[in-house]
């Protein structure tokens, strides 16, 4: 992966700055050049709103591509994802030019353009934000083929993000509330996590300007503090690896602040204000073997209080889309630090998320569960219960619960014992009659905390209760139940 510039790709505006960007990013090549220039043949004459020629924007998403993965197909896909919407040229085109898997991806990409067209209501409705809801369910229906469609469509997403401010506030908003609710959610689920925490950050500062400024107002003026602490205890922590046998080749220490938009949801869904949020300071620690990671943590936690209602083993029991690496929350020196622990390539798969196992065609991907895309059984009826789905499907914080052979299922934070059941199997989830959690009787309502071992009770008939749509949370048992 090359290191992404973002503020050079933010003000890059003419075409030859923006082509000699792109061969920073992937050594040129005879097919890179040729969907370079055909794109800048067709674009020949079109502008972006800004003045700008328009073939920047797909030259810049191929960087943005090209900084993910050396995939030529999905760098090729990007120079061309808006030629056969926007110009003369036909999807039989480019498949004689560049071949049947270049044609299929931009294929996916201009029919999820078409699925959003259609179904995004005009910018003056109340529901804009709905119907961009809505259009999601679709675009995942159209792109679920082939993944590498919906990683493209979120580097076009975060080009134009970069570049709203040439929009009108009116579309500053949709666009910025379309992509709160879609795209960041997306990149979430596919583990990119560096795309997401972009995608929100820029939205946040469209939709929410006071509160953006409110935090980077707080974090302005506690900066030299923050980076005292931060520098003082990643030194700590340095001294303390290399005094137990580390070497510096080792390892490497990050630190970070919390990103904003993460910072206001925290504040609004504890209430809490921003000096009060416990992991607003972190640091990375990145080892070479996942035994150095439990060696680390018991460093950590043999130096430092910990806080142990705030351990989460995501090495032992990886998140769905991949996401490995210890989280623990310490003490030092009366400041409280969120300390993760991972290998280098558990943070490349954090960072890059199915990107960083590429072996796309059909979906098929090391290491990554993608089932998720299928059990996104979303309803029509109530734009409400949609809402709900979206936001505890995609954006919740995940809990791990136990079958009682031991199998990890994820689920969203507020998930019942009901959810569990449909999470095993549809049938299982209809047939429930009872369930027990840590080997205790419960109800098939039971709150599930993470690392309940649950049992499901059924009967040898289909049990239907639709007064407990309100109770579960997970979209496959509502759809179904």
């Amino acid at each position: 992966m090359s290191r992404l510039n973002i503020d050079k790709i933010t003000h890059l505006k003419d075409v030859a700055a923006a082509t000699e960007y792109l061969f920073t990013c992937i050594s040129p090549s005879e097919d890179i050049q040729q969907a370079l220039d055909f794109s800048l043949n067709v674009h020949e004459g079109q502008t972006r709103k800004s003045g700008e020629p328009y073939i920047v924007h797909p030259i810049l998403v191929a960087a943005i591509v090209a900084s993910i993965t050396e995939d030529t197909a999905m760098i090729k896909a990007a120079l061309l994802h808006d030629v056969v919407e926007d110009t003369a040229a036909t999807i039989e085109e480019v498949e004689t030019l560049f071949g049947a898997d270049v044609a299929h991806l931009v294929g996916g990409l201009t029919k999820i353009d078409a699925i959003r067209g259609e179904n995004l209501l005009p910018s003056g409705s109340n529901e804009k934000l709905v119907a961009s809801a809505l259009s999601f369910r679709k675009m995942l229906l159209a792109s679920i083929k082939d993944v590498r469609v919906l990683v493209v469509k979120l580097c076009d997403r975060l080009h134009n993000m970069l570049t709203l401010d040439a929009l009108p506030p009116e579309k500053q908003h949709r666009i910025s509330e379309e992509t709160l609710v879609v795209h960041a959610p997306i990149a979430h689920r596919l583990g990119i996590s560096f795309l997401k925490n972009l995608l929100e950050d820029l939205s946040f500062s469209y939709l929410f300007k006071e509160e953006k400024a409110e935090i980077e107002r707080y974090l302005e003026e506690n900066y030299q503090a923050i980076e005292v602490k931060l520098n003082g205890f990643r030194h700590r922590v340095n001294q303390l690896l290399i005094q137990n046998g580390f070497m510096v080749e080792d390892f490497e220490i990050l630190s970070r602040v919390k990103h904003s938009y993460s910072i206001y949801l925290k504040m609004q869904r504890k209430g809490i204000g921003i000096d009060e949020i416990l992991d607003l300071l972190a640091i990375r620690i990145l080892v070479k073997k996942p035994l150095d990671c439990y060696n680390v943590l018991g460093l950590i936690h043999l130096n430092f209080q910990p806080l142990s209602s705030r351990f989460k083993d995501y090495i032992a029991i990886a998140k769905d889309n991949g996401y490995q690496t210890l989280h623990t929350t310490v003490f030092s020196s009366t400041t409280i630090f969120e300390v993760q622990i991972r290998t280098f390539e558990m943070h490349r798969t954090a960072e890059l998320g199915v990107a960083a196992h590429w072996k796309y065609k059909g979906g098929s991907e090391r290491g990554v569960n993608l089932e998720w895309l299928h059990n996104l059984q979303y309803q029509n009826e109530s734009v409400e219960d949609f809402y709900e789905l979206i936001k505890n499907d995609l954006y919740s914080e995940d809990i791990s619960v136990f079958s009682p052979k031991g199998k990890a299922y994820t689920l969203p934070r507020g998930a019942v014992a009901l959810d569990f059941a449909y999470a095993v199997h549809t049938q299982i989830g209809e047939r429930a009659s009872g369930a027990l959690v840590n080997k205790k009787q419960a109800s098939l309502l039971t709150e599930l905390k993470n690392g309940d071992l649950v049992r499901i009770i059924t009967a040898d008939h289909p049990i239907y209760h639709c007064t407990w749509i309100d109770a579960v949370k997970t979209s496959k048992s509502v759809g179904v139940t």
